[in-house]
């Protein structure tokens, strides 16, 4: 049985899987990346983890990428890999390892994921969103992700949630990023809370916690501030899904990523403020579930890409 090869390239490492056509997976392997990885330093990594894996030589290869990538398979923006900006990175890996390279966004690759193995299986239109360090989205519309006109479709993280609010990494003023995500905590946490900041950061330090994870610790705790910031996080989220909802008209949003479970853990709190935006929708007729592609769902989902390419 014929075999994919894989690639999640994220600002900290790179995930590679092999799966067959079932999406059962042969093998996976890890190398860490950094902020200033090259296409160059990217290639090598990859040719490796091919060789480890078994990949055949030749066989096209999926590589997701965490940021903007375009239809002709340029990045375009990538705030955790700066050094990729610019690059035609389809061009360029595939000339350094000798196959065909298909990219798009990694939100984009774990979508296909989930429609393929996990949550979203015989969904034909959905809306996946990962909460973590930023937010990624990607929407399936006919069983197929929206790309859009440029390649940027679907970037529900930099709706504005709040004109000439906090700044996003993106450089605009009050996008969704800029309030609910690991950075945006980092910031936001002491700012509108300094007496919690305190708390956080100890938790931080004792048990080796991002903020997010922090704050919903101290939340379920019963800390009155950490619940008052955490049901804000929930709320603001639900007002950006019923804004979604509005435009795309899913019967599914998928949650993912690393802050997902405290939200989902308010998840009646975020079915309130999604239930105030929405038009001519029942909110009950709207489904929130966790996706369930698992860890390596961005790499398997780039290795569909791979097989639905040729």
């Amino acid at each position: 049985m014929s075999r994919w090869l894989g690639v999640d390239i994220g600002g900290q490492s790179l995930k590679a899987v092999t799966v067959d056509e079932l999406g059962t997976s042969a093998g996976h392997a890890t190398r860490p990346t950094g902020r200033a990885a090259t296409v160059r330093d990217l290639a090598a990594s990859i040719r490796e983890l091919a060789r480890e894996l078994g990949h055949e030589p030749g066989r096209a290869i999926g590589v997701g990428v965490a940021g903007c990538v375009t239809l002709d398979g340029i990045v375009r923006g990538s705030p955790n890999l700066p050094a990729l900006a610019g690059s035609a990175i389809e061009r360029d890996l595939g000339q350094a390892l000798g196959a065909r390279v298909v990219a798009d966004n990694d939100a984009h690759c774990h979508a296909l994921a989930e429609a393929w193995l996990g949550a979203a299986t015989r969904i034909p239109t959905f809306l996946l969103v990962t909460l973590g360090s930023g937010i990624g989205s990607a929407l399936v519309v006919g069983g197929r992700v929206y790309r859009g006109a440029t390649g940027y479709g679907c970037e529900l993280g930099h709706a504005i949630l709040r004109p000439g609010g906090r700044r996003c990494g993106c450089g605009n003023l009050g996008c969704l990023e800029a309030y609910v995500s690991e950075v945006a905590l980092g910031s936001r946490i002491p700012e509108e809370a300094p007496a919690l900041a305190a708390r956080v950061d100890a938790l931080m330090r004792d048990r080796g916690l991002g903020h997010a994870h922090a704050l919903f610790d101290l939340a379920d705790a019963g800390d009155a501030d950490a619940t008052a910031l955490a049901d804000s996080l929930a709320a603001e989220l639900g007002i950006a899904f019923g804004s979604a909802v509005n435009v795309f008209d899913v019967e599914l949003i998928v949650l993912g990523g690393g802050i997902a479970p405290g939200i989902l853990a308010r998840l009646p709190r975020l079915r309130r403020a999604m239930a105030g935006t929405l038009f001519a929708r029942d909110e009950a007729a709207v489904r929130i579930v966790p996706a369930s592609a698992g860890a390596l769902a961005g790499a398997v989902g780039a290795a569909r890409l791979a097989m639905t390419a040729v």
